[in-house]
């Protein structure tokens, strides 16, 4: 007999020096909230001396300082009286929990978890696991805010990068204005004016991307013709861009009268960004940007399609992102096809990308009529 005790006293020692091993506290709770089983770490994060100063006491009182169970416990509904947590695992293995937890005047992130103890077939302890994820937490965060600082670089830069050109046009197109004013050539001064038109609407289009981005504005639909504003579209980038659009062909696969509910000025403004993004990745070379509506019993989907070298699969989870552009160079404010995307959803459509053979193809899927309260 006293060679059994003796047994199970060494056996008990090694497992309390295997729970001692373990950094992160563990505690072991009956079914009467009681704790019954602690590692040394628990000592550390209780702030209490020994393990008799743990042992026999309530889990909330000794580990969180409360008076009752705690609101974020899993078995926050059992009753004390109660001889098993069958009915708050019913069904479960372990559960997690994040919480936040404050020691010494220090807010920490704690993530615990919960590990049911089973005898004949009912749960009657369950160990806790903590662990202080504080640090990683300020990490992440750091890392958020350092990702978003990198982001916001890149969008200033593009932004300034998008706007200085517009500017200087308007500058150098003002300065040959004034060295040529004693020629009073009602012609060459209508081309100059006409050209500082287009730097102005290039840069208020700018402007406009950066304030659709930080304030959309309510939806207000009507009745419209998608073809119309396909037509609008297209015109106004040929005219703000007619240098990248030169070599450019397009082919219009709609008819007019295709009309359904839609916000006309904001899906404009969706169709001059895709077709902005078409003829900058030409590049000022020759292609086509192909356009094609397609109406169905409760759908109209309209494909813009390209072939100028299509996107890397690698990114094309990526394009749809605030600040996200193709240009290493820094050119563009990166908010094009987010703007896409917040227009798509305003009117709540659908919008994807595929990218095969050297295409890019773009497809808009919009419900012909607005859900109600949209």
């Amino acid at each position: 007999m006293s060679s059994l005790m003796e047994n199970l006293h060494e056996r008990a020692e090694e497992l309390q020096a295997i729970l001692d091993g373990i950094t992160e506290p563990l505690v072991l709770i009956d079914s009467g909230f009681r704790v019954r089983r602690v590692n040394k770490a628990t000592l550390e994060f209780s702030a209490e001396p020994d393990f008799s100063s743990i042992l026999g006491r309530k889990c909330y009182e000794v580990l969180y300082n409360r008076s009752g169970v705690c609101p974020y416990c899993p078995m926050r509904d059992h009753h004390e009286d109660e001889s098993d947590f069958d009915a708050q695992f019913e069904g479960k293995g372990e559960v997690g929990r994040e919480i936040f937890h404050v020691a010494n005047d220090q807010k920490e992130t704690l993530y615990l978890d919960f590990f049911p103890i089973r005898k004949d077939g009912s749960i009657v302890s369950v160990v806790e696991k903590i662990s202080n994820i504080t640090r990683i937490k300020e990490k992440e965060e750091e890392n958020l805010r350092i990702r978003n600082l990198a982001s916001l670089g890149i969008f200033i830069s593009g932004v300034a990068h998008e706007l200085n050109n517009p500017l200087t046009g308007m500058s150098l197109t003002l300065q040959n204005l004034m060295n040529n004013l004693s020629s009073m050539d009602p012609n060459f001064f209508r081309k100059r004016l006409e050209m500082i038109k287009e730097d102005l609407t290039r840069a208020a289009m700018i402007v406009l991307d950066v304030i659709s981005f930080a304030k959309p504005d309510k939806l207000v639909t009507t009745n419209a013709d998608i073809h119309e504003t396909i037509m609008k579209a297209k015109d106004s980038v040929t005219w703000v861009y007619p240098v990248l659009s030169k070599n450019t062909e397009w082919e219009i696969l709609s008819e007019p009268g295709m009309t359904f509910q839609f916000n006309p000025v904001k899906m404009e403004r969706l169709f001059i960004n895709l077709f902005k993004n078409s003829l900058q990745a030409y590049d000022y070379g020759e292609g086509k940007i192909r356009v094609e509506v397609r109406r169905t019993r409760n759908m109209m989907h309209i494909f813009v399609e390209d072939t100028a070298g299509g996107i890397p699969e690698d990114m094309l989870d990526k394009i749809f992102s605030p600040f996200f552009t193709k240009n290493k160079s820094g050119i563009g404010t990166g908010l094009g096809l987010s703007i896409c995307h917040s227009i798509v959803r305003e009117h709540s459509g659908e919008l994807t990308v595929r990218s095969y053979d050297r295409k890019t193809r773009f497809k808009i899927s919009l419900p012909l009529v607005q859900p109600k309260g949209n």
